[in-house]
């Protein structure tokens, strides 16, 4: 009886041996392709982030030349608001009208990295949860931004645009054009309308709509700078 339990036990014995070999190689094996996956998608990672903080770069630099063109034009126009004929020559409110009239906004951020991580799904890859919420955050200014760009040159075409057509004389306004140059410098125009309050509430329509839009930039700005540090600060731990 005993010789027979001694004859099960030795298979049974050699049978959980090989059960635990096979179990273990299949863990260790699960183990290193999860590691080398988890590698992978950390190499990739590490890719999008550099090219995404190219992107970032770029976009603040072009948005803070976008910040001085509106800057700009926010003060030709409160200039223009308060003006007072007696304290300018012609040609200075002409330079005032041109910048404060023409101006338009068109920022286009340089983003392709961030748009191709949303389209694609691999937003998933970003391990960094802070990270994550900072390009929500900046996705839903992006779009107020726009909408604020887009606000901007609607009206622009509806109603700052005809009323320069019927009140300025456009060759001073587009004396670059070939032809024009000699012609704008012999031209005059008639001034007076700038004392009119249609003159002025219109500007300070336009001086609204600008700095509204200055102040999506801002927002979008101060969240493209936060984007930039974390990133910063996750490839260089």
């Amino acid at each position: 009886m005993v010789d027979k339990l001694r004859n099960w036990r030795r298979p049974l014995g050699r049978l959980a041996a090989e059960l635990i070999v096979v179990v273990l190689g299949v863990t260790i094996a699960l183990w290193a392709d999860a590691w080398v996956a988890e590698r992978k998608d950390r190499a990739v990672e590490t890719a999008r982030l550099i090219a995404l903080q190219d992107n970032v770069e770029v976009s603040l630099t072009e948005l803070s030349e976008a910040r001085d063109k509106a800057a700009g034009a926010a003060d030709a126009l409160l200039k223009l608001a308060l003006l007072e004929r007696r304290d300018h020559r012609d040609d200075e409110v002409i330079q005032l009208l041109r910048h404060g009239f023409l101006y338009a906004l068109a920022f286009y951020p340089e983003l392709n990295v961030y748009d191709d991580l949303k389209s694609s799904g691999e937003l998933a890859l970003l391990s960094n949860p802070e990270l994550r919420r900072s390009l929500a955050t900046m996705d839903s200014r992006l779009e107020l931004m726009r909408a604020a760009q887009a606000d901007l040159a609607t009206v622009q075409q509806l109603n700052f645009d005809s009323y320069m057509i019927n009140r300025f004389d456009l060759r001073l306004f587009y004396e670059f054009l070939s032809g024009l140059h000699h012609i704008a410098e012999a031209s005059e125009m008639d001034l007076g309308f700038t004392s009119d309050m249609e003159f002025r509430n219109i500007v300070l329509f336009k001086l609204d709509l600008v700095t509204q839009a200055d102040e999506a930039l801002q927002n979008l700005e101060d969240e493209l700078i936060t984007v930039q540090q974390i990133i910063a600060s996750q490839l260089t731990t």
